[in-house]
């Protein structure tokens, strides 16, 4: 495992200091991730076949640009960078083309797999009840704390998330109360 880490960081250095071909490689190992997300974006959002290549044509070019602004001394790996990156360009993508009118509800499922999935209690809960519970917890709260709570439901570290926004490790710590309290009214 700490190989492919050090091959990964390798390949990052590599198409940082543009040697030919290295990004080929990136792209390769992280195509896979690429099509997983244009695919969850396009069923989350009804999205029709034809917009394909366009999404995909961005999440190659978040890959690029997070190899490029990557920093491996954050303590978050490329993988997880990449998969947010690749997530917040096709996001704003949808949005800025105003592909779906409704483009600013994003569900929380599309950050990360639900765990335990397939549970008796998720079996209960009809998808009607969860896309009024996405609606409520979206509209309460700001853009800095759905940023917060989507990377904490990734199970981030206080740290990582702090990393990850740029922001300080206590303005994630004060986000997360308010997260906290907020669902706590909703719920």
């Amino acid at each position: 495992m700490n190989n492919d880490i050090k091959n990964i960081d390798n390949l990052i250095c590599d198409v940082k200091s543009g040697k030919p071909l290295s990004f080929d490689s990136v792209y390769s190992l992280y195509f896979p991730l690429m099509q997983s997300a244009v695919a969850k974006c396009m069923k989350a959002y009804g999205i029709s076949e034809s917009e394909h290549d366009d999404l995909f044509q961005e999440a190659a070019l978040a890959l690029y640009k997070a190899a490029l602004a990557y920093d491996n001394t954050k303590g978050v790996s490329f993988g997880l960078y990449a998969k947010i990156c690749i997530q917040n360009r096709i996001i704003s993508y949808i949005r800025s083309s105003s592909q779906k009118s409704d483009a600013d509800d994003i569900p929380y499922d599309f950050y990360c797999d639900v765990p335990g999935s397939g549970t008796p209690e998720q079996l209960v809960i009809s998808e009607e009840s969860l896309g009024e519970l996405n609606e409520k917890i979206d509209s309460s709260l700001t853009d800095f704390e759905r940023s917060v709570f989507r990377l904490y439901l990734e199970d981030l570290s206080y740290q990582d998330i702090a990393c990850v926004l740029s922001r300080p490790k206590k303005s994630v710590d004060n986000a997360i109360g308010r997260i906290k309290a907020k669902l706590r009214k909703l719920l």
